[in-house]
């Protein structure tokens, strides 16, 4: 599923990037940038997927 790409400009803390880039062994910034983006919205949507679960009873927090 890939939308359209668009030219955007951004201020962005540059050693954060570098943090990413080494992180996710990313080529590139655009490339680090979008690897973060797309786990932030794998995060949400597995958040969003286990509230649902807990929320219809058929999954139990469970804790030791």
């Amino acid at each position: 599923m890939r939308a359209g790409i668009r030219k955007k400009t951004y201020n962005l803390d540059g050693e954060m990037i570098e943090r990413v880039r080494r992180l996710y062994d990313a080529k590139t910034d655009t490339e680090a940038i979008q690897k973060a983006l797309r786990k932030a919205i794998d995060d949400r949507e597995i958040e969003e997927a286990l509230d649902r679960l807990l929320r219809t009873g058929r999954f139990r927090t469970v804790y030791r």
